[in-house]
This record gives structure tokens, C-alpha cells and sequence, in this order.
């Protein structure tokens, strides 16, 4: 039975959500096909691959997703969206709300908190901000081509909801007030509640309150809360170890963020003993007369791999245009996906680039196993080919992330700063 369901619009975000459920002992799966079979797992996670879609493609999905494996016996219900706000979510949570209530037999109460502490995310008076910065100044927001600013609020309103809030000060007041607030706004009339978030110790406050609800609510945020209602629901998590790897064989990274931090990140990794870096020019895979170029660039992955080498791999050196991040993706996939037998383990950055290689590779669904530090999720692939995989959003970590994922691989063991560098 699925206790536990999470949709999510990227790979990565799947994988992050999901990972909260695996350490307290839930035998968790991130499907990349609604289809597949989840083996017996009590939390499930998928992606439906629903950020680069069109607003209707996206609705479609999740309808169908929803359809699927949302029952009455499901417990947490669970809109996993982008701590920064991308993505088609106002639409797909109106969707999921509906599908919802044709199940319930009623309108569930929406509980809103993209914050991610861990991160460097926190929501006030209903904005989004990065590490301090207001949303709609960062480097993040106009690199996504997005206007206006992250106010949830006006998002929401925008698209047909009636909205709550709960202030900082209000949930500073505790689970008990802050459910009676709730159960308010839910009296009269509103549809969500937006909930303001600093702290790990707020996030838990909003998940307490809200799983005090009468009903189901359906949550929405980030993986913060996610972890937040995992440790409400089942007292202090103490996160378990990651398996030891030590692969035997190489271990490929491969990079297909455009974000700064990724970058640094795979600078970073590429300087340490036992890799090999190989950086590819994104019109090598975007214009046809570019085959000699793609040959050059196979030859130099095989020879790397061959020689027993770890191979770090990322995308860069010519401006990229966001809108063609799933045609990159997917060209960045042909080379990749056919070599990963050759592998002992798999890091990927980016949500497109990871579904894309995973999708190519005839993989169906990771097994989740733990996680080497917030934002980076590590399972073991089902499907053609079964193999360690760690994946991490672009703008997450600090600039020795990718180094620690390595390292866990390898069965090593890193210790982490207490900075989570983003922009």
C-alpha cells in the first residue's frame, strides 16, 4: 500500500522529496513512469517530467498520475514543487487538488511551504527568498526568464485560489495555535495557506499543526517539509548512513546544469586525483553537421573510462539558452546512457540531464537508499541496469559537494562545511 505519495515535476526534486521517507526505514521508490511497478515501496515519488512541459501537458500528467496511485488509504499526499518556483505547480496543484477531492469526497485544505532551510530557501510574509536575497533578485529567477517576484500569495491568487497566511509570528506561537489558525482559514473559505519559514523548527511546527487537521490535507513544498512531516510524524529522525559502494569500477559524473554553483562544483571535483574531465561545447550537440565533433567527444569518454579513470562530464563554454536545455539533455544522453554498463556508480546534476540519461538507459525507477548531504539523494537504479546513482540539483551544495558524492562511491567518507552556496 502507498502510504506516502509524492509528485514531483523533476528528477531530482523526486529523488530529494523521497529520500526523507527511506531514512526513517520506509522502503521508498522514485518511479520515472507512473507505470512502473513500485515493488511492494510504502512511499513513492514520481516524476512526471513536467517542467519543460507546456501548461496543458503538465495538467495532463499529473491528472493521470494522480488517477493512478492516489487512494483513500494514502496517508501524505504530497505536491513536491521547486524551492525557487519554477515549473507549471499553481496549474498541476489545482489539478491534484481536484483529483483529490473526487477521492476524499471533499476539498482537501492546502498547506503551502516551499522553504528549505537546509538550503539556504526561507518564505516571509509569503516571499520566497535565497539565502537572504528576495526571489525575484536573484541570478536563479532572471536566468529562468521568470517576472514579477515570489510572492506566493499573488502567484496563487492569480491562478483561482483563495489564500490564507500564516505569518513567522503566528507559527512562532507553536503547533497547537498555528492548527487552530488552520482549521480557520479552512472555515472560512480558503482553499491554501500560505505558511511562512526560516527554520528547520518552523517547518516542523507547520507539519505538526497541519497533521492534526481533521481530514487530509495535500501538502505543497519543497523537500524541507517533506522532512518536517517525516520527523512529525515519527518523533526525532536521525538520518542512517549511506551504504558503502567502494566501486570497482570507474565512477562517472556528469554535469548538465547551468548554474554557477554546478560548475564550481565540477571545477572542484575535476581537480582531485583519479579523474578525468571532459568539458563538450553545447553546439557539439545541437547542430547535425557536428558529428565528427560528438565521435571526438565518445572516443574521449571511452578512453577515459577504459584506463579505469573516474570521468567527470558538463556542458559549457558557449551561452546557453534555457529553452533548449531538453534538446541538449536529451543529445547529452545519446553519448552517455550507452556507457553507464561500464560504470560502477552515476552522479548527475540537473533534473533534465538525469531524467534523460536514466530514460535512455532503459532505467525505470530508483531505489532510495540515503542521502550524502541535503540535496543530494543516493538509489540504486531498477530496470536494464542497476548501478548507485546520486542525484543533486544544480544549485545546490557547497563547492565540495560533487567531491563527497564521489567519495561515497568510493566508500570513502567526507566531511561537510556548514555553508550551502547557491545564488
Amino acid at each position: 500500500m502507498t502510504e506516502t505519495f509524492i509528485i514531483a515535476d523533476d528528477l531530482t526534486g523526486a529523488a530529494d522529496c523521497a529520500v526523507s521517507c527511506a531514512t526513517v526505514g520506509a522502503d521508498t521508490v522514485v518511479l520515472l513512469d507512473a507505470k512502473a511497478d513500485p515493488g511492494g515501496a510504502t512511499a513513492v515519488s514520481v516524476d512526471v517530467n513536467s517542467r519543460a512541459m507546456t501548461a496543458q501537458e503538465a495538467g495532463a500528467a499529473v491528472i493521470g498520475v494522480v488517477q493512478q496511485l492516489y487512494s483513500k488509504s494514502t496517508r501524505i499526499l504530497y505536491h513536491k514543487i521547486d524551492s525557487t518556483l519554477r515549473g507549471n505547480w499553481p496549474l498541476e496543484l489545482a489539478h491534484i487538488r481536484q483529483v483529490a477531492t473526487n477521492v476524499l469526497g471533499h476539498p482537501p485544505l492546502v498547506i503551502i511551504a516551499p522553504a528549505f532551510p537546509g538550503t539556504g530557501r526561507a518564505t516571509i510574509n509569503g516571499q520566497v527568498f535565497v539565502n537572504g536575497t528576495p526571489l525575484g533578485n536573484t541570478g536563479l529567477w532572471k536566468q529562468a526568464g521568470l517576472a514579477g517576484s515570489g510572492d506566493l500569495r499573488a502567484i496563487l491568487e492569480d491562478a483561482g485560489f483563495r489564500v490564507g497566511m500564516a505569518t513567522l509570528e503566528q507559527v512562532a506561537l507553536g503547533s497547537e495555535a498555528l492548527k487552530a489558525r488552520l482549521a480557520k482559514s479552512a472555515e472560512v473559505g480558503c482553499d491554501v495557506v500560505v505558511c511562512d519559514a526560516e527554520t528547520d523548527d518552523d517547518l516542523l511546527t507547520v507539519a505538526a499543526a497541519s497533521l492534526m487537521l481533521p481530514g487530509k490535507p495535500l501538502w505543497v513544498g519543497s523537500a524541507g517539509l517533506m522532512r518536517a512531516l517525516v520527523t512529525a510524524r515519527e518523533g526525532e529522525v536521525v538520518p542512517s548512513s549511506v551504504p558503502i559502494w567502494a566501486a570497482a569500477r570507474p565512477i562517472l559524473a556528469v554535469v548538465g546544469s547551468a548554474s554557477s554553483v554546478s560548475h564550481t562544483q565540477f571545477d572542484a571535483l575535476a581537480e582531485e586525483q583519479g579523474v578525468i574531465s571532459l568539458t563538450i561545447l553545447p553546439s557539439a550537440l545541437r547542430e547535425s553537421n557536428a558529428l565528427d565533433q560528438v565521435q571526438f567527444y565518445a572516443r574521449t569518454l571511452d578512453a577515459a573510462l577504459t584506463s579505469g579513470s573516474d570521468v567527470a562530464v558538463t556542458i559549457r563554454g558557449e551561452v546557453i539558452n534555457l529553452q533548449e536545455g531538453p534538446q541538449l539533455a536529451a543529445a547529452l544522453a545519446e553519448l552517455i546512457a550507452p556507457r553507464l554498463s561500464q560504470v560502477g556508480g552515476l552522479i548527475v546534476t540537473g533534473g533534465e540531464t538525469a531524467r534523460a540519461i536514466l530514460d535512455r538507459a532503459g532505467i525505470s525507477g530508483l531505489r532510495i537508499q540515503g542521502e550524502i548531504e541535503p540535496g543530494a539523494s543516493l538509489g540504486v537504479s531498477t530496470g536494464a541496469i542497476a548501478i548507485p546513482v546520486i542525484t543533486k540539483a544544480g544549485a545546490f551544495g557547497d563547492p565540495a559537494t560533487l567531491k563527497r558524492c564521489r567519495a561515497a562511491l568510493q566508500g570513502r567518507r567526507s566531511s561537510r562545511s556548514n555553508s550551502a552556496v547557491s545564488e
